[in-house]
Parts: structure tokens; sequence; C-alpha cells
């Protein structure tokens, strides 16, 4: 009995250890690069990340070898916001942001040169974006990334993208960094982050950051909309400000 709770212990220890090695540097990592951090047989560290992606906590995206953290440790963070006072707030003001302006409303963080999207409440519309828990998209062509990279002084976001070029997805994609920079610079000044077919084709957004919270962590609300509805822009910046401006009073 002694030997099997060992064996239970060690293997528990061994999920958690390779867990921790993603982080904003390493987002993503082989399971041969697993092994040789953690030191560890390589048929070992297959068998444990088997059973990690199997239960969502590790994720292997389409046509590669490379894993990174699954949707089941993103849905852990929900509990976590809510222990920093955030996420009933922010869910409240997703919802009024939905009913207000008829768009999706979207709550993220920022994850290395990533957003990771945590929670949504839908438009009223047919046809309206909505971006499901844990899903993983680019900083840098988001409004939602950009509002979050503009938080942090250029040396940081820079360790964190890099100076380019960065990936195209449409032709407004800002792919160098004296783009991307400039692109910051206005959200700081102004306070809105906007993503005009940056992102996708069809697709625009609107973005502003929440205030930190105490560990420094970063989140941000979005409304997203299809570009025939982008007339409500002056409506959903002002929606905007006023949800931002309602959080930082608490």
């Amino acid at each position: 009995m002694s030997e099997s709770r060992d064996a239970g212990s060690r293997t528990l220890s061994r999920g958690l250890a390779i867990l921790r090695l993603f982080d904003d540097e390493h987002p993503e990592l082989t399971q041969s690069e697993i092994a040789e951090s953690l030191d560890l047989p390589l048929p070992t560290v297959h068998r444990l990340c088997a059973t990690l992606v199997a239960e969502g906590f590790l994720a292997r995206p389409a046509g590669t070898r490379r894993l990174r953290l699954g949707p089941q440790i993103v849905r852990m963070v929900g509990p976590l916001i809510e222990g920093m006072g955030m996420s009933e707030a922010a869910r409240a003001i997703l919802r009024r942001l939905a009913e207000q302006t008829g768009e999706t409303a979207n709550l993220a963080t920022l994850v290395g040169n990533e957003v990771v999207y945590l929670d949504s409440a839908p438009g009223r519309h047919l046809l309206s974006p909505r971006a499901e828990p844990g899903l993983r998209v680019p900083a840098h062509c988001t409004a939602l990334g950009k509002c979050l990279l503009a938080q942090l002084p250029d040396e940081e976001v820079l360790k964190l993208v890099g100076k380019g070029p960065y990936e195209r997805l449409t032709d407004a994609t800002h792919t160098t960094w004296p783009q991307l920079g400039k692109a910051l610079g206005e959200v700081r000044e102004d306070g809105i982050s906007r993503s005009f077919e940056e992102y996708e084709v069809g697709l625009v957004s609107f973005a502003v950051a929440l205030p930190a919270a105490p560990d420094g962590t970063l989140f941000g609300i979005s409304v997203s909309l299809p570009t025939s509805r982008a007339g409500q822009q002056s409506e959903i910046e002002q929606r905007l400000r006023a949800a931002t401006a309602v959080l930082r009073r608490r």
C-alpha cells in the first residue's frame, strides 16, 4: 500500500513539474525538451504527457509535436480571478456590454506573446464572433493583445514579442516592431485599443485594459463585431471607457 502511495505521489509530482515548465518564456515545449529539463526518461515523459493531454491540462496544436498548456488550466483561472475580486465584477460588465451594444464582449489575459480568452458574453445578433474560454491568439494583431501589451514598457514588450517580423494574418496586420510600437503608443495615449481586420478579415474589435491584479496579472475586455456593424465604434468605445472606470473605482 505504501509503495503504491509513493508511486502515485511521484507521478503527481512529475506531472506538476511538467506543468511548471510552461511560462512566458516557454509557452510551448517538445517532449524531448521536457525530458531534458526534468532529467526524466523520454518514455516516462511520453506517458505523463499523454495523460495530461487526455485530461486537458496540456494541448498539442494541430500539425506540431510541441505542447502547450491546455483548456483545463484556463478553466481553473476562473476561481483564481474570483479570489482577486475581479471575476464577478468583470463578468457583470461583460454581460452589460453585450446587452448595451448587442455585440460579443470578451475577458482575456496576457500569457507570453498571446492573449488567452477567459470568458465572453454573446451578442444578440445571429452572426456574432465569439471566443471560447481557453482560445489563444497572437497579441500583436488583436485589440485585446495590444491593450495589454501597452500596459508594459517597450523593453518588456520586446522580451515577449521580439522585434519581428510578426506573423501576418491579414493585409492589415502589423508585422514589424516600428508598426507595433507606434500602435502601442497610440493605445497608451488614448486608452482604447483598436483592431480593424488585423486578426481576421471582416472582424473589428475595440478593447481596454482593466486594473491589474495584485500579483500584476493583466486583464482586458473587448467588444468584437463584423465590419458591417463598425458604425457603432463611437458608442462602443464610450461604453468600454465607462466600464473600466467603474472597475477602477472598486
